[in-house]
């Protein structure tokens, strides 16, 4: 069998060649196919590529050809008038706005590439609220598909004042958007409401076209307030407001007066709190202590213009406050509210003059002319009223003494005058014991009628020659007290007689009764038994013991007279003694000081005296 094996049939040449060009042709095929492939391929990628670089450098304002316009807006006429839109604007998630006739769709947003630029097959507009603050609106024009641009503006009004309000906006061509843009601040408006925006559009051969843009709506901010009154009896208040606006607050400010024609008004920026509302806090040291009814009224304004009021009402501050403080111990004087700054220290007894009370939180604290004064921890007296000044025997710079012109022509507080008993028994003005001094007769007061006593006329004295003979008649204690009540003075009455009985002070009493004097009448007098028996008859009535000294022995005699009493004394013996001035008024009694030249006055003042008698009027 390996023989039969080993004699096969081998093929010729021919043959063998024929085989090999059998296998060789569908190996070529392939081959051919694969070359086609791949120059179609080519083909593709080259157009492709062409495609993406003429999307690239393609320039859609292109001048070189001043026939094509480009993209037209289909122009309307623009009307100032509000407009009737057949379809809201459309408000994007980012916040914006589109008119829906010039928006891309969502689909060919999303198809963009962002790192290519793609001209607008159609104009789109955006209008968007910056930071939803109704403030500035930024408006968006992608024009990229309009040619031979020259300007674009935008044109916005509110539609409440409509043509009143029209403003014009440029735009400003932004390259790296391609896009033209304006920003709208409704402060250049300052309205509330619905807002319209249209585009216009200038080509190069100066033709326009004008179409809506879109529109938005700007809210009116409100506000509230109250007033906190809490603090008002240390003259204080606080103005609570709360306010709702889209716009941040540029200003608040809370107006506060107390005259009716506002010229003590002071305006007060408002404070933000942690809750978002607002608050002033008035104190009525800023109104110089001023007692009474405090107006407030509040304004807001937004950084967009546009305001919000309110009223809150009013608010009355009644503070008690005295006139002066002896200080009972030495202390110091400060410079500011917050007792920081000493400026110096007063000494026991020294006077002030307080012009308020004023409180840091619970804290009393007394605002002099000269600084402040702590109340807590320090004794002080204190005093409701000023220092008065009396006219001894009237006004006798103009007029002779205790005459009706010198009583007719005081400006004083109060007036003091002398007072005597005729021979029968009537009370008469008159200083001395004699009418010799200073009229035209002769003879003591005791020893002569009322008819011969107003026989007399006044012939000394100031400017006698110029008053009539009426005039210069010797007053009766009546004529007195009837000026005195016309005037409204207070009559400071000298009792000068020395023999008066029961019935004479009775007769004293009635009269200063019947001019409605009992609780503004002074009684003064040298003698105490006097003041004695008038306090009997006249409890509420004011007595003075008049002295040349004063000691303690004698402040203790005059309290034993009861209330509203006091003391007269010569300036001279108590001018270093304000020991016992405080002493006296400690006990109550009230201290006036006689005798005292102009040149004294500030001293006197100083030692906390009640009333000054002084030959000044």
């Amino acid at each position: 069998m390996s023989n039969n094996k080993s004699k096969k049939k081998q093929p010729t040449n021919g043959q063998t060649k024929q085989k090999q060009t059998k296998k060789e042709q569908p190996t070529n095929n392939k081959k051919n196919k694969v070359t086609m492939i791949l120059v179609l391929v080519a083909i593709i990628l080259g157009g492709a590529s062409f495609l993406i670089w003429f999307y690239i450098n393609l320039d859609y304002q292109d001048h070189s050809n001043p026939s094509y316009e480009g993209y037209q807006l289909s122009p309307s006429p623009f009307e100032i008038i509000p407009a009737e839109r057949s379809q809201e604007d459309r408000v994007l998630p980012d916040g914006s706005r589109v008119n829906h006739t010039f928006a891309d769709s969502m689909s060919d947003r999303l198809a963009k590439n962002s790192n290519l630029r793609y001209p607008a097959q159609r104009p789109t507009f955006r209008l968007i609220n910056q930071d939803d603050k109704q403030t500035t609106y930024r408006l968006i024009a992608d024009l990229a598909s309009v040619n031979h641009l020259k300007k674009v503006d935008f044109t916005v009004f509110g539609e409440a004042n409509g043509a009143d309000d029209l403003h014009s906006y440029q735009g400003m061509y932004r390259p790296e958007t391609n896009t033209w843009e304006a920003e709208v601040l409704i402060k250049n408006h300052q309205e509330v409401g619905d807002y319209q925006v249209s585009i216009q559009l200038t080509r190069e051969n100066d033709t326009t076209e004008t179409v809506y843009f879109g529109g938005f709506t700007v809210d009116q901010p409100s506000m509230s307030a109250e007033i906190d009154g809490a603090e008002v009896s240390k003259g204080q208040f606080d103005v609570n407001m709360w306010v709702s606006s889209k716009a941040d607050k540029e200003k608040l400010v809370t107006t506060v007066w107390s005259k009716e024609d506002q010229s003590d008004k002071k305006s007060y920026d408002a404070k933000r709190q942690e809750d978002h509302s607002y608050t002033v806090h008035v104190d009525y040291e800023d109104f110089d202590f001023i007692n009474g009814v405090y107006h407030v009224k509040n304004e807001f304004i937004g950084k967009n213009g546009l305001k919000a009021e309110s009223d809150p009402g009013t608010i009355e501050i009644n503070m008690r406050r005295p006139v002066r403080i002896r200080l009972m111990q030495e202390t110091a004087l400060y410079q500011n509210r917050q007792l920081s700054k000493t400026v110096k220290q007063l000494s026991v007894n020294s006077m002030a003059y307080v012009r308020g009370i004023v409180f840091n939180s619970d804290k009393k604290i007394y605002r002099t002319t000269e600084g402040y004064i702590a109340a807590d921890n320090v004794e002080v007296s204190e005093m409701m009223d000023d220092i008065r000044y009396v006219a001894h025997r009237g006004n006798h710079k103009v007029a002779p003494e205790n005459s009706l012109p010198a009583f007719q022509q005081s400006n004083s507080w109060g007036l003091e005058t002398d007072i005597r008993l005729t021979k029968d028994k009537k009370w008469v003005v008159m200083h001395d014991q004699t009418v010799d001094r200073m009229t035209n007769g002769k003879g003591k007061v005791s020893d002569l009628t009322l008819a011969q006593i107003n026989a007399l006329r006044i012939d000394q004295g100031a400017n006698k020659e110029s008053y009539s003979s009426e005039q210069l008649v010797i007053p009766t204690l009546e004529d007195f007290l009837g000026i005195m009540s016309t005037k409204q003075s207070i009559p400071f009455i000298e009792i000068k007689a020395s023999k008066v009985d029961g019935a004479d002070y009775d007769n004293l009493v009635n009269l200063i009764n019947y001019y409605g004097m009992a609780n503004t009448a002074v009684v003064i007098s040298f003698d105490y038994n006097h003041l004695v028996e008038i306090k009997k008859r006249l409890p509420e009535v004011q007595v003075q013991l008049l002295a040349n000294t004063l000691d303690e022995r004698m402040i203790d005699q005059v309290s034993r007279l009861g209330g509203n009493s006091g003391l007269d004394i010569k300036y001279e013996s108590v001018s270093n003694r304000a020991d016992l001035i405080a002493l006296a008024q400690n006990k109550g009694l009230s201290v006036n000081l006689w005798g005292v030249p102009q040149s004294e006055f500030r001293k006197m003042e100083a030692l906390g005296i009640n009333n000054l008698t002084t030959d000044y009027d």
